[in-house]
């Protein structure tokens, strides 16, 4: 019920129910946080969203590292953030529905070892302030996308993406270069 309530009193008794549910997480001021946040904070995490921050529809959030999000980064419904080391999330991002951002990937070399119990490799992922990933964007570990970037749907980004960038493709290359007008 508390999250069908719509306009800015709903927006501030969703972002309440938020704080009280996920107390270790912070949520800035005038955060807007959508039905079915999933938030899990391992033992020493943070997770931390600037304020006006929108959280839309079932944001999955699995966080053993830090977690930092900018201040009127908006998230579509359906994605995933899995911090183990460090996720930096700048201000004013467009992170479009279905995007998944991940600072780890299993190791999987050895075949006398089940790949579950090989663990993961871990790199920080950064991305910059006004960036914009498109539908069904995939982030992996040790990613940097750089300020004013722009990622097309269903992307895979697995080396850094420059400022003012366009990149396409799987893997996620750059097309052209944004412009001042």
């Amino acid at each position: 019920m508390l999250m069908r309530i719509g306009g800015g009193l709903g927006r501030r008794v969703r972002l309440f129910w938020a704080r009280l549910r996920f107390p270790r997480a912070r949520f800035g001021a005038a955060c807007d946080v959508r039905s079915g946040l999933r938030l899990r904070l391992g033992p020493g995490a943070s997770a931390d969203f600037g304020p006006r921050c929108v959280l839309d529809n079932d944001l999955t959030i699995e966080c053993t590292g830090r977690l930092e999000v900018g201040a009127r980064t908006i998230f579509g419904h359906h994605c995933t953030l899995a911090a183990c080391e460090s996720v930096d999330i700048g201000e004013d991002c467009l992170i479009a529905e279905m995007v998944s951002i991940r600072d780890h990937d299993h190791c999987f070399d050895r075949l006398d070892v089940p790949t579950r119990d090989q663990g993961a490799a871990v790199a920080p992922v950064r991305i910059g302030r006004n960036v914009w990933l498109g539908t069904k964007v995939t982030v992996t570990k040790g990613v940097c996308i750089g300020d004013n970037a722009v990622v097309g749907a269903n992307a895979v980004v697995t080396r850094d993406i420059p400022a003012n960038a366009v990149a396409v493709g799987i893997p996620a290359r750059v097309v052209r270069m944004r412009e001042e007008a």
